[in-house]
């Protein structure tokens, strides 16, 4: 009797992770196919940001708190398929960093600051494919794997809107020597052109 039971159970399980699959193939097909064109950024913002010293014992230790926003935006990705290709173009956009709290060895007179990001590199990377995977992650292809460190969440997705979660984590500053770390969560929202 329990052979029985556990041959009906094995055959339970797979019957089950096999229907679970095509759904999740499903709806990632129907993700896919409202991805394809162009999509223009019209807004951008941060919360949860940090730019901090990468280790807290440094005599230099430091970090500051914010949340931001963009404008000046100029950013257009597009999605098309067979092959499935991924490009962004545009100028980027202007980001203000709106400082809540410091700590350490930095000081700021204004509490704010203005930088210039590119989108391109900063989030998600123009390569030579793209694909969703578990009905809410966005992934390209980089150098010919699959990286899910640039992966987005897609938060709404529509016939006219979509908007992204992106979980950024970089060297600070981006360029020259890096001094620390800075973290933060952007939201995006594009508007199908």
């Amino acid at each position: 009797m329990k052979p029985i039971h556990a041959l009906f159970l094995v055959i339970a399980l797979l019957l089950f992770s096999c229907e679970t699959n095509e759904v999740d193939e499903g709806e990632s097909d129907q993700i896919s196919a409202l991805l394809l064109g162009k999509w223009q950024l019209v807004e951008i913002t941060s919360e949860n940001g940090r730019i901090g010293s990468a280790l807290a014992t440094s005599s230099n230790y430091f970090e500051m708190l914010f949340y931001g926003e963009g404008r000046d935006l100029d950013v257009e990705l597009s999605f098309s398929e067979n092959p499935n290709a991924f490009d962004i173009t545009g100028e980027g956009f202007l980001y203000e960093r709106i400082i809540t709290e410091t700590t350490g060895v930095i000081e700021l007179s204004d509490g704010e600051f203005l930088e210039q990001w590119a989108f391109a590199f900063d989030f998600l990377n123009p390569g030579s494919g793209w694909k969703v995977e578990e009905k809410k992650y966005l992934y390209h292809d980089e150098r010919g794997s699959l990286w899910v460190d640039y992966g987005a969440e897609i938060l709404e997705l529509n016939e006219t809107t979509l908007e992204l979660k992106m979980d950024y984590n970089e060297d600070w500053p981006k360029t020259g020597s890096s001094f620390g770390r800075e973290t933060g969560t952007f939201f995006a929202t594009f508007k199908k052109k």
